[in-house]
């Protein structure tokens, strides 16, 4: 399956042509678009300095607060979190019914029950990789979890977009990743060198699985006392 980075307006005939550098920019802006060229949204984008000094590295600090993913109208809100490696996140319950949160694989596994009345339940994520979860009594349910060991991360917007404000001049691997991508572990990745001279577009021409239905054929209020 072959993935084409292209930088905006310089791909003709599947040939991939290079930017040509001539001044550096306060921030960098990275579009992405499928294989028709329409925007792809809620992608993951990251960068990962190839030489560790090369960059500032950003140390977590304990006082931050921890990013929530919320049990909503029985689905996981948003369906994919990024976190950098030694934050916390906080799960918390915003239906009036009971969920049991897991996951069963990846670098962090856990299973816990959250009770109605905006339970809550905090948890530190030490290791990067990709965490799948789900819910023991709604199975319909699903969501995920990408821990990545940089600070430099986002999600791209509704057009396709992601900025990256005082990004560190220096080589980078950047990479794009999503739960439903259909290319070796969920994920494309590109060698880039910063400061760009303008926006990189870049085409992922691997296919996308559809997100799965977030929502029972048949819906039930689980036993209260589970």
């Amino acid at each position: 399956m072959n993935t084409v980075i292209a930088v905006k307006s310089l791909i003709t005939a599947g040939i991939l042509c290079c930017a040509t550098l001539s001044w550096p920019v306060m921030s960098q802006q990275f579009s992405l678009v499928n294989s028709n060229h329409t925007p792809m949204a809620n992608m993951v984008v990251y960068l990962t300095p190839t030489s560790p000094s090369s960059a500032k590295k950003i140390a977590p600090e304990s006082t931050q607060p921890p990013i929530e993913i919320h049990q909503e109208n029985k689905q996981f809100s948003p369906y994919i979190t990024v976190i950098q490696q030694g934050y916390q996140l906080k799960f918390v319950n915003d239906d009036d019914i009971t969920h049991h949160i897991y996951s069963a694989s990846g670098p962090k596994r856990f299973s816990f029950k959250l009770r109605k009345d905006s339970t809550q339940q905090d948890m530190l994520f030490d290791q990067a990789g990709h965490i799948s979860m789900g819910c023991n009594i709604h199975d319909w349910m699903s969501g995920h979890v990408l821990v990545v060991d940089t600070p430099y991360y986002g999600v791209t917007d509704s057009n396709g977009n992601v900025t990256f404000d005082e990004l560190p001049d220096s080589e980078y691997q950047l990479v794009v990743w999503h739960p439903q991508l259909r290319a070796d572990n969920n994920q494309f990745s590109q060698t880039i060198t910063t400061p760009l001279a303008e926006a990189l577009t870049i085409q992922i021409t691997a296919s996308m699985d559809d997100i799965p239905t977030q929502q029972s054929l048949d819906d039930f209020d689980f036993l209260d006392g589970y």
